[in-house]
């Protein structure tokens, strides 16, 4: 059931932001603009969007690809389309969110990456029946184009931070945490949150990435992709027996939960954790990986989060990187109820919530510099 604008709204009002607290964020921010520069003049910004259009969340779909799967498959793919319209039908939201295809990823951002090899037996059907069977999916043109445009959201979603200046930027896609170098597993081919980190140090500068994976399942290739660069803090909370089992690595942070870890456990967890994580490593960048597959019910995930519970994890997280002055993008990751609707619910938690911090922040952002210039 689709809450109405008058319950979304209260739900978000004790999060707007007070002057004092506005004024060290924009010290922040300042700060972090200084450091990072756009170090490639291939991707240089148009006109900087308007104050009204910044206070909107940019989030990109792949759901333009319909990937053909078996009726008895078990990954839930039109969560995403569901997700998408409730954003789009939601009235409250029509000044606070822009919906946009996901473009294409480009070969030069996924190689960053990627084996070459690897993104082309993938993208020409070549890869061994055991090697598909690791993915999860069926070989398809569709799976082909929505793996290339999933990925381009949240490449392009990055772009957007550091060419137009906003401070959060979403893919309602992606979240592909199980995709290695030249490997997939778990339902991901490419490793979006990586390449666009890449991305980020590669052509705007950037020194200090922050992954915060909250998917239920532990991000085994973001891990591995990223055990060696020092660039790259990888903190990741999950369900200690979930999947994977045979193929995990070691985070810089893991935080491997029991089964049964419900909203009060979890949320002290992460009050204690993220504080601390923008102390010690003064992140520049920030990626939420929020999965909602820590839902109580989920196939395939063992803890017992509420939706409420969800919601205030989300927030931590954005009250977390709006505080702090770091841009963040979102990614969407894992949900998988029967039937699907708890996890669309929450999925769509994600995006309304974030939509609606992002425009209060800007907009008191925006007012408190106004009185500034009377």
């Amino acid at each position: 059931m689709m809450a109405s604008s008058t319950q979304i709204l209260s739900q978000y009002s004790c999060y707007a932001p007070c002057p004092a607290r506005l004024q060290r964020v924009v010290r922040c921010m300042s700060s972090t603009i200084d450091r990072i520069s756009i170090s490639s003049s291939t991707y240089a910004a148009g006109p900087p969007p308007s104050s009204a259009e910044r206070s909107k969340l940019v989030a990109f779909y792949a759901n333009h690809h319909v990937v053909p799967l078996p009726a008895e498959h078990r990954f839930p793919m039109e969560k995403y389309a569901r997700t998408h319209a409730n954003l789009l039908q939601d009235y409250s939201l029509r000044d606070k969110i822009d919906l946009r295809p996901g473009p294409r990823a480009d070969m030069r951002d996924l190689l960053l990456v990627h084996d070459a090899e690897y993104i082309n037996r993938f993208a020409t059907g070549k890869l061994l029946p055991e090697e598909m069977r690791n993915v999860g999916f069926p070989w398809s043109l569709e799976l082909v184009g929505r793996t290339f445009s999933s990925a381009g959201g949240t490449i392009q979603a990055t772009r957007l931070l550091f060419e137009e200046g906003r401070l959060i930027t979403a893919n309602i896609a992606g979240g592909t945490h199980h995709a290695f170098h030249a490997r997939g597993e778990g339902y991901c081919i490419f490793n979006d949150i990586a390449v666009a980190a890449r991305v980020a140090m590669e052509d705007y500068g950037v020194q200090r990435v922050l992954v915060v994976d909250l998917d239920v399942h532990q991000g085994n290739g973001t891990a591995g992709i990223f055990e060696s660069d020092p660039r790259v803090t990888t903190f990741d909370v999950f369900g200690d027996k979930n999947y994977p089992w045979k193929t995990r690595m070691r985070n810089t942070y893991d935080v491997p939960l029991p089964d049964g870890t419900g909203d009060e456990e979890y949320l002290s967890v992460l009050r204690q954790w993220l504080p601390r994580l923008m102390e010690q490593h003064q992140p520049q960048l920030l990626f939420f990986q929020a999965g909602v597959d820590a839902l109580k019910g989920d196939s395939f995930g063992r803890l017992c989060l509420s939706r409420q519970g969800l919601l205030q994890r989300n927030h931590l997280v954005y009250s977390t990187a709006l505080q702090a002055g770091v841009p963040m993008v979102i990614t969407m990751g894992g949900g998988y109820t029967k039937p699907m609707d708890a996890s669309v619910e929450c999925h769509t938690d994600v995006y309304r919530s974030a939509a609606y911090r992002l425009h209060a922040w800007v907009s008191a952002l925006n007012q408190q510099q106004q009185q500034q210039l009377a």
